[in-house]
């Protein structure tokens, strides 16, 4: 059985792995730039920050999210944006500066 998810249906959502360099789609690393952005329906998850998402809205191909976080213990709402662009996802993450990021590819190959 061989399952690859390339650049048809899986570049048609936001929701997937992505990260900054495909060494990082691997894993997670013990830096932020290092570690993948893991986007769900209800939730976004990124480094050491495990976000439920109370509530959004889209403009165009740009979704706003208000993510309510648990970072090492402590809860906080933040900001998040996703703007999709292809393979590509531009990430703004609590007001930080604007993040680029690219769909990590799942390669499963078996029997």
């Amino acid at each position: 059985m061989m399952v690859v998810i390339g650049d048809t249906a899986a570049a048609q959502t936001l929701f997937g792995r992505w990260a900054l360099a495909p060494y990082a789609c691997d894993g997670e690393l013990d830096r932020r730039p290092d570690t993948p952005l893991l986007v769900e329906p209800m939730s976004v998850r990124w480094f050491n920050a495990d976000c439920t998402v109370v509530s959004s809205y889209r403009v165009k191909d740009v979704w706003y999210y208000q993510g309510r976080c648990t970072v090492e213990g402590k809860s906080s709402t933040i900001p998040i944006m996703l703007d999709l662009r292809g393979d590509r996802l531009l990430v703004g993450w609590n007001r930080e500066p604007v993040t680029e990021m690219r769909r990590c590819r799942i390669n499963i190959v078996g029997p």
